[in-house]
């Protein structure tokens, strides 16, 4: 519903050739004709409820995310909340722009100028990942078959111990610290780390003690409700210890198909935690990020999501202020060239979002996302992604695999 609302803009103005022909902006071109063809009851209903309530939506958001954001924005900006709205409705009404993602993309600070250079989260979740997805292809959304499939193809990964469907799996937990979350799930919710803090004696979230045995049937007691697997908790590489609240760090690097059907590592970032989050270190679970320079491997200045302003940007770990900007990731060349030897094995996917933490002794998976957030990279990007090579690779490898029972553009 969200997505339609923040598409209509974007959908109408191709459709009216705001933005020019197909050839001119083959990305909007595909995006407005799967907004206008609808496929099915449920996606006809969410079209209509979109037309009908967009200003609902957009008010309500406007009101609660510039309440929210608004007056630390003027203090530290200096643009008064009078202003912030006003560019809020322009940006909604050209380029789709929503009120959280005027935060997300600090479209406060000439935002009319570099607002139309961002893939929107509406484009990729409804229309060009949607389209260039395999079914039944390589294993990327289970994370118990992404293991299974890692280790068969001689892929390091962190190991699955156990995968619990509702019933005792026969053996004892193994007694060393624990990670453990749902077999398909997303933004680290429901993860949960569970550290060894005497013989067969877990410590978890809270402070929560419990025996081997009491653990093991808690979690086969929750897995008959949702899947999960049991991993060793991982310790991250030395460099990365200072700037974690003790949740593992992991790169976030985006792999793509060139032309040639060649992966290309096309944009990355470090994500890590701090204050009371020791257990995961997804932006969406309140964790912080920076961009990697992909040349040299080092890193931007830090934040979190952004749709809650009160942390702002910050050069130093909030925790233990360790310097975050200008440090240079480990092992930087060894993670580039794992993840595009990763992405020939699952090269029936156009665009992998890879989760790799960086140990002592080197790069290792975590897991693979086929349908990845963009927003958690161009949160740190001055100018975004349509301005970008993945922009080209995109509209490329959408224009070849399109139906030939699609229309071509939105006027098709």
């Amino acid at each position: 519903m969200v997505y339609r609302v923040a598409g209509l803009p974007v959908a109408l103005g191709t459709l009216l050739g705001a933005y020019g022909s197909a050839e001119n902006d083959p990305l909007r071109s595909a995006y407005a004709a799967r907004y206008w063809h609808p496929q099915g009851l449920g996606e006809w209903a969410e079209l209509v409820a979109g037309l009908i309530l967009w200003p609902v939506a957009l008010a309500g958001g406007l009101v609660w995310f510039t309440s929210r954001n608004g007056p630390v924005i003027r203090r530290r900006y200096g643009k008064s909340l009078r202003g912030q709205l006003t560019e809020q409705l322009k940006l909604y009404f050209s380029a789709g722009i929503l009120p959280p993602w005027y935060y997300i993309f600090s479209l406060h600070d000439d935002g009319e100028k570099r607002a139309g250079s961002f893939i929107e989260r509406f484009e990729t979740k409804t229309c060009y990942f949607r389209q260039l997805k395999v079914r039944k292809g390589t294993p990327l959304n289970d994370k118990a078959r992404f293991a299974e499939f890692c280790v068969a193809h001689g892929i390091r990964c962190v190991p699955t111990l156990l995968h619990l469907r509702g019933e005792h799996p026969g053996r004892a937990l193994p007694d060393a610290d624990l990670f453990v979350k749902p077999a398909t799930g997303r933004g680290g919710r429901g993860a949960e780390r569970w550290d060894r803090t005497a013989p067969s004696t877990f410590t978890g979230p809270g402070g929560e003690q419990l025996s081997s045995d009491d653990l093991l049937a808690r979690l086969v007691e929750q897995s008959a409700r949702r899947p999960l697997i049991v991993q060793p908790r991982m310790t991250p590489h030395a460099q990365l210890q200072p700037i974690t609240a003790g949740a593992l760090p992991t790169l976030r690097v985006l792999t793509c198909l060139d032309p040639a059907g060649e992966p290309q590592v096309v944009a990355a970032m470090l994500r890590t935690s701090f204050g009371a989050n020791r257990t995961v270190d997804n932006l969406h679970a309140g964790g912080i990020g920076a961009l990697i320079d992909l040349e040299s491997g080092r890193l931007s200045k830090a934040s979190n999501l952004g749709a809650d302003a009160r942390l702002g940007w910050f050069s130093a770990h909030p925790d233990s202020a360790a310097p975050i900007e200008g440090r240079t990731v480990p092992c930087w060349e060894e993670a580039k060239a794992a993840a595009v030897a990763a992405h020939r094995c699952f090269d029936d996917r156009v665009v992998i979002g890879w989760d790799v933490a960086i140990l002592e002794d080197g790069p290792i998976f975590v897991e693979g996302n086929g349908n990845p957030d963009l927003d958690i990279l161009q949160r740190f990007m001055r100018i975004g992604l349509r301005e970008h090579r993945f922009a080209e690779l995109l509209a490329f490898h959408l224009q070849k695999r399109e139906p030939a029972d699609q229309p071509s553009s939105a006027l098709g």
